[in-house]
Protein backbone atom coordinates (compact mmCIF):
# COMPACT_ATOMS: atom_id res chain seq x y z
CA UNK A 1 0.00 0.00 0.00
CA UNK A 2 2.84 2.41 0.78
CA UNK A 3 4.38 1.80 -2.65
CA UNK A 4 1.01 2.16 -4.39
CA UNK A 5 0.18 5.38 -2.54
CA UNK A 6 3.59 6.77 -3.42
CA UNK A 7 3.08 5.96 -7.10
CA UNK A 8 -0.38 7.56 -7.09
CA UNK A 9 0.98 10.64 -5.35
CA UNK A 10 3.78 10.97 -7.92
CA UNK A 11 1.34 10.61 -10.84
CA UNK A 12 -1.11 13.10 -9.34
CA UNK A 13 1.67 15.61 -8.67
CA UNK A 14 3.01 15.21 -12.20
CA UNK A 15 -0.40 15.86 -13.80
CA UNK A 16 -0.94 18.86 -11.49
CA UNK A 17 2.42 20.35 -12.48
CA UNK A 18 1.85 19.70 -16.19
CA UNK A 19 -1.51 21.50 -16.11
CA UNK A 20 -0.65 24.28 -13.64
CA UNK A 21 -0.16 26.71 -16.55
CA UNK A 22 -3.96 27.03 -16.72
CA UNK A 23 -3.83 29.21 -13.59
CA UNK A 24 -1.58 31.59 -15.53
CA UNK A 25 -4.12 31.49 -18.37
CA UNK A 26 -6.87 32.69 -16.01
CA UNK A 27 -4.74 35.56 -14.73
CA UNK A 28 -3.63 36.57 -18.23
CA UNK A 29 -7.18 36.33 -19.58
CA UNK A 30 -8.55 38.48 -16.76
CA UNK A 31 -6.08 41.32 -17.24
CA UNK A 32 -5.51 41.15 -21.02
CA UNK A 33 -7.36 43.65 -23.22
CA UNK A 34 -9.24 42.49 -26.30
CA UNK A 35 -6.99 41.79 -29.30
CA UNK A 36 -8.25 43.62 -32.37
CA UNK A 37 -7.47 42.71 -35.96
CA UNK A 38 -6.51 45.19 -38.63
CA UNK A 39 -9.19 46.49 -40.98
CA UNK A 40 -9.12 45.05 -44.49
CA UNK A 41 -10.61 45.99 -47.87
CA UNK A 42 -10.79 42.33 -48.90
CA UNK A 43 -14.31 40.96 -48.99
CA UNK A 44 -14.20 37.20 -48.71
CA UNK A 45 -17.06 34.93 -49.75
CA UNK A 46 -18.75 32.98 -46.98
CA UNK A 47 -21.26 30.15 -46.80
CA UNK A 48 -23.30 29.93 -43.61
CA UNK A 49 -23.97 26.37 -42.45
CA UNK A 50 -26.99 25.65 -40.25
CA UNK A 51 -28.25 22.25 -39.16
CA UNK A 52 -31.78 22.45 -37.80
CA UNK A 53 -34.31 19.93 -36.55
CA UNK A 54 -37.77 21.37 -35.85
CA UNK A 55 -36.49 24.87 -35.11
CA UNK A 56 -39.36 26.92 -36.54
CA UNK A 57 -39.66 28.99 -33.34
CA UNK A 58 -36.14 30.46 -33.45
CA UNK A 59 -34.41 29.97 -36.80
CA UNK A 60 -36.05 33.02 -38.37
CA UNK A 61 -34.29 35.32 -35.88
CA UNK A 62 -30.91 33.82 -36.80
CA UNK A 63 -31.46 34.29 -40.53
CA UNK A 64 -32.73 37.85 -40.01
CA UNK A 65 -29.59 38.66 -37.99
CA UNK A 66 -27.41 37.31 -40.82
CA UNK A 67 -29.29 39.36 -43.42
CA UNK A 68 -28.94 42.48 -41.24
CA UNK A 69 -25.15 42.36 -41.24
CA UNK A 70 -23.03 45.40 -42.13
CA UNK A 71 -21.02 43.06 -44.38
CA UNK A 72 -21.74 42.77 -48.13
CA UNK A 73 -24.91 40.71 -48.50
CA UNK A 74 -23.81 39.32 -51.87
CA UNK A 75 -20.78 37.71 -50.20
CA UNK A 76 -22.90 35.57 -47.85
CA UNK A 77 -24.94 32.52 -48.85
CA UNK A 78 -26.99 30.58 -46.29
CA UNK A 79 -27.31 26.78 -46.44
CA UNK A 80 -29.72 24.97 -44.14
CA UNK A 81 -29.90 21.25 -43.48
CA UNK A 82 -33.51 20.65 -42.41
CA UNK A 83 -32.69 17.45 -40.58
CA UNK A 84 -35.76 15.18 -40.73
CA UNK A 85 -38.01 18.07 -39.70
CA UNK A 86 -41.72 17.63 -39.08
CA UNK A 87 -42.54 21.34 -38.70
CA UNK A 88 -42.18 24.46 -40.87
CA UNK A 89 -38.41 24.91 -40.50
CA UNK A 90 -37.67 24.23 -44.19
CA UNK A 91 -40.57 26.44 -45.39
CA UNK A 92 -39.48 29.40 -43.23
CA UNK A 93 -35.87 29.16 -44.38
CA UNK A 94 -36.84 29.03 -48.07
CA UNK A 95 -39.10 32.05 -47.67
CA UNK A 96 -36.16 33.93 -46.14
CA UNK A 97 -33.95 33.14 -49.15
CA UNK A 98 -31.87 30.23 -47.85
CA UNK A 99 -30.75 27.19 -49.83
CA UNK A 100 -32.48 24.34 -48.01
CA UNK A 101 -31.66 20.63 -48.19
CA UNK A 102 -34.10 18.32 -46.44
CA UNK A 103 -32.31 15.34 -44.94
CA UNK A 104 -34.42 12.17 -44.70
CA UNK A 105 -34.69 10.54 -41.30
CA UNK A 106 -31.38 8.71 -40.78
CA UNK A 107 -30.71 5.44 -38.99
CA UNK A 108 -30.40 5.88 -35.21
CA UNK A 109 -26.60 5.61 -35.27
CA UNK A 110 -26.35 8.62 -37.61
CA UNK A 111 -29.00 10.82 -36.00
CA UNK A 112 -26.65 13.54 -34.85
CA UNK A 113 -25.16 16.81 -36.01
CA UNK A 114 -21.83 15.46 -37.28
CA UNK A 115 -23.51 13.15 -39.77
CA UNK A 116 -25.98 15.86 -40.79
CA UNK A 117 -23.02 18.11 -41.60
CA UNK A 118 -21.36 15.33 -43.58
CA UNK A 119 -24.56 14.88 -45.62
CA UNK A 120 -24.99 18.63 -46.16
CA UNK A 121 -21.43 19.10 -47.41
CA UNK A 122 -21.91 16.23 -49.86
CA UNK A 123 -24.88 18.19 -51.27
CA UNK A 124 -22.92 21.45 -51.45
CA UNK A 125 -19.95 19.79 -53.18
CA UNK A 126 -22.22 18.55 -55.94
CA UNK A 127 -24.29 21.69 -56.46
CA UNK A 128 -21.84 24.51 -55.71
CA UNK A 129 -18.32 23.14 -55.10
CA UNK A 130 -16.51 23.78 -51.83
CA UNK A 131 -14.04 26.24 -53.38
CA UNK A 132 -16.88 28.54 -54.47
CA UNK A 133 -16.50 30.00 -50.96
CA UNK A 134 -13.47 31.19 -49.00
CA UNK A 135 -14.86 30.10 -45.65
CA UNK A 136 -17.77 28.33 -43.99
CA UNK A 137 -19.45 29.87 -40.94
CA UNK A 138 -21.20 27.39 -38.62
CA UNK A 139 -24.20 28.31 -36.48
CA UNK A 140 -26.96 26.58 -34.54
CA UNK A 141 -30.56 27.50 -35.27
CA UNK A 142 -31.05 29.31 -31.94
CA UNK A 143 -28.13 31.71 -32.49
CA UNK A 144 -28.38 35.46 -33.11
CA UNK A 145 -25.50 37.52 -34.51
CA UNK A 146 -24.45 41.03 -33.56
CA UNK A 147 -24.77 43.28 -36.68
CA UNK A 148 -20.99 43.54 -37.17
CA UNK A 149 -20.22 39.83 -36.69
CA UNK A 150 -19.15 39.21 -40.29
CA UNK A 151 -17.31 42.54 -40.54
CA UNK A 152 -15.15 41.80 -37.50
CA UNK A 153 -14.73 38.12 -38.30
CA UNK A 154 -13.61 38.99 -41.85
CA UNK A 155 -10.71 40.99 -40.37
CA UNK A 156 -9.59 37.90 -38.45
CA UNK A 157 -10.12 35.70 -41.51
CA UNK A 158 -7.72 37.94 -43.45
CA UNK A 159 -4.85 36.70 -41.23
CA UNK A 160 -4.96 33.34 -43.05
CA UNK A 161 -5.95 31.31 -39.98
CA UNK A 162 -7.44 27.90 -40.70
CA UNK A 163 -10.19 28.19 -38.07
CA UNK A 164 -11.69 31.17 -36.27
CA UNK A 165 -13.88 30.99 -33.18
CA UNK A 166 -15.84 34.02 -32.01
CA UNK A 167 -17.30 35.45 -28.81
CA UNK A 168 -20.11 33.27 -27.51
CA UNK A 169 -22.64 35.17 -25.47
CA UNK A 170 -25.90 34.01 -23.87
CA UNK A 171 -29.28 35.41 -24.84
CA UNK A 172 -31.13 33.96 -21.81
CA UNK A 173 -28.57 34.39 -19.02
CA UNK A 174 -31.25 35.85 -16.76
CA UNK A 175 -33.74 32.93 -17.01
CA UNK A 176 -32.57 30.93 -13.97
CA UNK A 177 -29.60 29.34 -12.20
CA UNK A 178 -29.18 26.74 -14.98
CA UNK A 179 -28.96 29.09 -17.97
CA UNK A 180 -26.77 31.52 -16.01
CA UNK A 181 -24.35 28.70 -15.09
CA UNK A 182 -24.00 27.83 -18.77
CA UNK A 183 -23.39 31.50 -19.48
CA UNK A 184 -20.62 31.79 -16.89
CA UNK A 185 -19.12 28.56 -18.26
CA UNK A 186 -18.80 30.07 -21.74
CA UNK A 187 -17.64 33.46 -20.44
CA UNK A 188 -14.97 31.53 -18.57
CA UNK A 189 -13.87 29.91 -21.82
CA UNK A 190 -13.25 33.39 -23.24
CA UNK A 191 -11.40 34.51 -20.11
CA UNK A 192 -9.45 31.37 -19.30
CA UNK A 193 -8.77 29.83 -22.71
CA UNK A 194 -9.53 31.87 -25.83
CA UNK A 195 -8.15 35.27 -24.80
CA UNK A 196 -4.85 34.08 -23.21
CA UNK A 197 -4.21 31.67 -26.09
CA UNK A 198 -4.79 34.47 -28.57
CA UNK A 199 -2.45 36.71 -26.59
CA UNK A 200 0.26 34.03 -26.64
CA UNK A 201 -0.27 33.11 -30.30
CA UNK A 202 -1.39 29.57 -29.43
CA UNK A 203 -4.26 27.59 -30.93
CA UNK A 204 -7.55 27.73 -29.09
CA UNK A 205 -10.55 25.37 -29.32
CA UNK A 206 -14.03 25.61 -30.82
CA UNK A 207 -17.28 24.87 -29.03
CA UNK A 208 -20.04 23.70 -31.31
CA UNK A 209 -21.12 26.92 -32.98
CA UNK A 210 -20.02 30.42 -33.99
CA UNK A 211 -16.86 29.44 -35.84
CA UNK A 212 -15.49 29.74 -39.38
CA UNK A 213 -13.51 27.06 -41.20
CA UNK A 214 -11.39 27.90 -44.24
CA UNK A 215 -12.68 26.11 -47.34
CA UNK A 216 -9.31 24.55 -48.23
CA UNK A 217 -9.66 22.39 -45.12
CA UNK A 218 -12.95 20.98 -46.44
CA UNK A 219 -12.04 20.01 -50.00
CA UNK A 220 -12.18 16.36 -48.93
CA UNK A 221 -15.56 16.85 -47.27
CA UNK A 222 -16.69 16.84 -43.66
CA UNK A 223 -15.60 13.76 -41.70
CA UNK A 224 -16.08 14.79 -38.06
CA UNK A 225 -19.05 12.74 -36.93
CA UNK A 226 -18.55 11.98 -33.25
CA UNK A 227 -21.01 13.10 -30.55
CA UNK A 228 -18.73 16.10 -29.98
CA UNK A 229 -17.67 16.92 -33.52
CA UNK A 230 -16.28 20.28 -32.36
CA UNK A 231 -13.71 18.60 -30.09
CA UNK A 232 -12.77 16.19 -32.86
CA UNK A 233 -12.30 19.05 -35.34
CA UNK A 234 -10.19 20.98 -32.81
CA UNK A 235 -7.81 18.07 -32.31
CA UNK A 236 -7.42 17.38 -36.03
CA UNK A 237 -6.87 21.00 -37.05
CA UNK A 238 -4.33 21.58 -34.26
CA UNK A 239 -2.43 18.37 -35.06
CA UNK A 240 -2.34 19.41 -38.71
CA UNK A 241 -0.44 22.56 -37.75
CA UNK A 242 -3.23 24.96 -38.67
CA UNK A 243 -3.98 27.93 -36.44
CA UNK A 244 -7.24 28.34 -34.50
CA UNK A 245 -7.68 31.96 -33.45
CA UNK A 246 -10.19 33.90 -31.36
CA UNK A 247 -12.01 36.94 -32.74
CA UNK A 248 -13.47 38.54 -29.64
CA UNK A 249 -15.08 41.46 -31.48
CA UNK A 250 -17.34 39.10 -33.46
CA UNK A 251 -20.11 38.45 -30.94
CA UNK A 252 -23.06 36.11 -31.22
CA UNK A 253 -25.68 34.83 -28.80
CA UNK A 254 -27.16 31.41 -28.22
CA UNK A 255 -29.90 29.97 -26.05
CA UNK A 256 -28.75 27.92 -23.11
CA UNK A 257 -30.78 25.10 -21.50
CA UNK A 258 -32.80 26.26 -18.51
CA UNK A 259 -34.01 22.81 -17.40
CA UNK A 260 -31.90 20.64 -15.10
CA UNK A 261 -33.05 17.53 -16.98
CA UNK A 262 -31.99 18.94 -20.36
CA UNK A 263 -28.71 20.12 -18.84
CA UNK A 264 -27.96 16.64 -17.52
CA UNK A 265 -28.73 15.03 -20.90
CA UNK A 266 -26.62 17.49 -22.85
CA UNK A 267 -23.62 17.31 -20.52
CA UNK A 268 -23.83 13.54 -20.47
CA UNK A 269 -23.33 13.68 -24.23
CA UNK A 270 -20.48 16.16 -23.85
CA UNK A 271 -18.73 13.95 -21.30
CA UNK A 272 -19.13 10.75 -23.31
CA UNK A 273 -18.26 12.44 -26.58
CA UNK A 274 -15.14 14.17 -25.30
CA UNK A 275 -13.90 10.95 -23.68
CA UNK A 276 -14.39 8.98 -26.90
CA UNK A 277 -12.71 11.71 -28.96
CA UNK A 278 -9.78 11.86 -26.52
CA UNK A 279 -9.27 8.10 -26.58
CA UNK A 280 -9.50 7.95 -30.39
CA UNK A 281 -7.65 11.08 -31.44
CA UNK A 282 -5.44 12.42 -28.62
CA UNK A 283 -2.48 10.54 -30.09
CA UNK A 284 -2.49 13.15 -32.88
CA UNK A 285 -1.75 15.94 -30.40
CA UNK A 286 0.64 13.74 -28.43
CA UNK A 287 2.55 13.08 -31.64
CA UNK A 288 2.47 16.78 -32.50
CA UNK A 289 4.18 17.66 -29.22
CA UNK A 290 7.28 15.85 -30.47
CA UNK A 291 7.07 16.35 -34.25
CA UNK A 292 5.53 19.77 -34.86
CA UNK A 293 7.83 22.43 -36.23
CA UNK A 294 7.97 25.63 -34.23
CA UNK A 295 7.46 26.32 -30.53
CA UNK A 296 3.91 27.65 -30.98
CA UNK A 297 2.71 24.54 -32.79
CA UNK A 298 4.36 22.30 -30.20
CA UNK A 299 2.72 24.26 -27.39
CA UNK A 300 -0.67 24.22 -29.15
CA UNK A 301 -0.62 20.42 -29.33
CA UNK A 302 0.48 20.21 -25.69
CA UNK A 303 -2.24 22.61 -24.57
CA UNK A 304 -5.07 20.96 -26.53
CA UNK A 305 -3.97 17.52 -25.30
CA UNK A 306 -4.37 18.62 -21.67
CA UNK A 307 -7.52 20.60 -22.43
CA UNK A 308 -9.12 17.38 -23.70
CA UNK A 309 -7.60 15.19 -20.97
CA UNK A 310 -10.37 13.73 -18.72
CA UNK A 311 -8.83 14.95 -15.48
CA UNK A 312 -11.84 14.27 -13.27
CA UNK A 313 -12.18 10.67 -14.40
CA UNK A 314 -8.43 10.18 -14.08
CA UNK A 315 -8.42 11.41 -10.47
CA UNK A 316 -11.47 9.28 -9.65
CA UNK A 317 -9.81 6.19 -11.13
CA UNK A 318 -6.69 6.70 -9.02
CA UNK A 319 -8.80 7.17 -5.88
CA UNK A 320 -10.74 4.01 -6.65
CA UNK A 321 -7.55 2.01 -7.16
CA UNK A 322 -6.21 3.27 -3.84
CA UNK A 323 -9.49 2.47 -2.04
CA UNK A 324 -9.75 -1.05 -3.50
CA UNK A 325 -6.14 -1.74 -2.65
CA UNK A 326 -6.78 -0.56 0.91
CA UNK A 327 -9.78 -2.88 1.27
CA UNK A 328 -7.83 -5.85 -0.10
CA UNK A 329 -4.96 -5.13 2.26
CA UNK A 330 -7.38 -4.81 5.16
CA UNK A 331 -9.07 -8.12 4.32
CA UNK A 332 -5.71 -9.85 4.18
CA UNK A 333 -4.87 -8.38 7.60
CA UNK A 334 -8.36 -9.19 8.94
CA UNK A 335 -9.16 -5.55 9.82
CA UNK A 336 -11.05 -4.30 6.75
CA UNK A 337 -14.57 -4.18 8.24
CA UNK A 338 -13.57 -2.64 11.58
CA UNK A 339 -11.39 -0.03 9.87
CA UNK A 340 -14.11 0.88 7.37
CA UNK A 341 -16.83 1.28 10.03
CA UNK A 342 -14.56 3.37 12.24
CA UNK A 343 -13.46 5.64 9.41
CA UNK A 344 -16.94 6.47 8.02
CA UNK A 345 -18.48 7.06 11.46
CA UNK A 346 -15.71 9.22 12.84
CA UNK A 347 -15.97 13.00 13.23
CA UNK A 348 -12.70 13.32 11.30
CA UNK A 349 -14.35 11.74 8.24
CA UNK A 350 -17.28 14.19 8.25
CA UNK A 351 -15.02 17.13 9.01
CA UNK A 352 -12.86 16.33 5.99
CA UNK A 353 -15.96 16.17 3.77
CA UNK A 354 -17.19 19.54 5.05
CA UNK A 355 -13.80 21.16 4.59
CA UNK A 356 -13.45 19.78 1.07
CA UNK A 357 -16.97 20.97 0.17
CA UNK A 358 -16.27 24.41 1.57
CA UNK A 359 -12.98 24.76 -0.27
CA UNK A 360 -14.63 23.63 -3.51
CA UNK A 361 -17.50 26.10 -3.09
CA UNK A 362 -15.14 29.01 -2.40
CA UNK A 363 -12.95 28.07 -5.36
CA UNK A 364 -15.81 27.80 -7.86
CA UNK A 365 -17.45 30.98 -6.54
CA UNK A 366 -14.21 32.98 -6.69
CA UNK A 367 -13.64 31.84 -10.26
CA UNK A 368 -17.22 32.79 -11.21
CA UNK A 369 -16.77 36.21 -9.58
CA UNK A 370 -13.61 36.90 -11.56
CA UNK A 371 -15.27 35.82 -14.80
CA UNK A 372 -18.44 37.87 -14.27
CA UNK A 373 -16.37 40.92 -13.29
CA UNK A 374 -14.21 40.61 -16.41
CA UNK A 375 -17.08 39.93 -18.81
CA UNK A 376 -19.72 42.12 -17.15
CA UNK A 377 -20.26 44.37 -20.18
CA UNK A 378 -21.31 41.32 -22.22
CA UNK A 379 -23.84 40.06 -19.64
CA UNK A 380 -27.24 41.52 -20.38
CA UNK A 381 -29.29 41.35 -17.18
CA UNK A 382 -29.76 43.25 -13.94
CA UNK A 383 -26.70 43.66 -11.70
CA UNK A 384 -28.52 41.98 -8.81
CA UNK A 385 -28.96 38.82 -10.89
CA UNK A 386 -25.31 38.85 -11.97
CA UNK A 387 -24.29 38.87 -8.31
CA UNK A 388 -26.82 36.20 -7.33
CA UNK A 389 -25.74 33.80 -10.07
CA UNK A 390 -22.10 34.07 -9.00
CA UNK A 391 -23.08 32.28 -5.78
CA UNK A 392 -25.20 29.63 -7.49
CA UNK A 393 -22.62 28.70 -10.16
CA UNK A 394 -20.68 26.15 -8.07
CA UNK A 395 -23.00 23.22 -8.79
CA UNK A 396 -22.26 23.40 -12.54
CA UNK A 397 -18.66 22.34 -12.03
CA UNK A 398 -19.46 20.13 -9.05
CA UNK A 399 -21.57 17.75 -11.18
CA UNK A 400 -18.79 17.27 -13.77
CA UNK A 401 -17.35 14.20 -12.07
CA UNK A 402 -20.59 12.28 -11.39
CA UNK A 403 -21.82 13.02 -14.92
CA UNK A 404 -18.51 11.78 -16.36
CA UNK A 405 -18.68 8.60 -14.29
CA UNK A 406 -22.31 7.95 -15.27
CA UNK A 407 -21.45 8.46 -18.94
CA UNK A 408 -19.08 5.49 -18.78
CA UNK A 409 -21.94 3.11 -18.11
CA UNK A 410 -24.71 4.64 -20.21
CA UNK A 411 -25.43 4.36 -23.89
CA UNK A 412 -25.56 8.01 -24.85
CA UNK A 413 -27.32 9.19 -28.00
CA UNK A 414 -27.66 12.67 -29.45
CA UNK A 415 -31.09 14.19 -28.85
CA UNK A 416 -32.29 17.60 -30.06
CA UNK A 417 -32.80 20.37 -27.52
CA UNK A 418 -36.00 22.39 -27.80
CA UNK A 419 -35.38 26.12 -28.30
CA UNK A 420 -38.10 28.70 -27.72
CA UNK A 421 -36.36 32.00 -26.89
CA UNK A 422 -37.07 33.92 -30.11
CA UNK A 423 -35.20 37.14 -29.28
CA UNK A 424 -33.61 39.45 -31.81
CA UNK A 425 -30.38 41.35 -31.17
CA UNK A 426 -32.04 44.52 -29.88
CA UNK A 427 -34.24 42.60 -27.44
CA UNK A 428 -31.20 40.85 -26.02
CA UNK A 429 -29.01 43.89 -25.41
CA UNK A 430 -31.87 45.86 -23.82
CA UNK A 431 -32.05 43.37 -20.95
CA UNK A 432 -29.37 45.12 -18.96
Amino acid sequence: MEILNTVIKVITTAVTVLTAYQIFYLILGFFSPEIKFSATDKRYRYAVIICARNEEKVIGKLIESIKSQTYDADKIKIFVCADSCTDNTAKICRELGCVVYERPKPVAAKARKGYALEWLFDMIRVDYDITAFDGFAFFDADNVLAPTWFERMNEAFDTGAGLITTYRNTKNFDTNFVSSAYGIHFYRSSTMYHRPRQRLGSCTHIAGTGYVLRSRLLTGGWHFTSMTEDAELTQHVTARGESIIFCEAAEFFDEQPHSFKVMFRQRLRWAKGRLVVFLKHSWLNLKGIFTARGARKVWSNYDIFWYMFPGGLFAAALSLISAVAGVVTGIMAGTAVDTAVTSVTSWEFFKNILVAAGVAYLGYTAQAALVVLRERRHIHCRTSKKILYIFTFFWFDLVNLPISVVSLFMRVRWKPIVHDKAFDYQQIIKKG
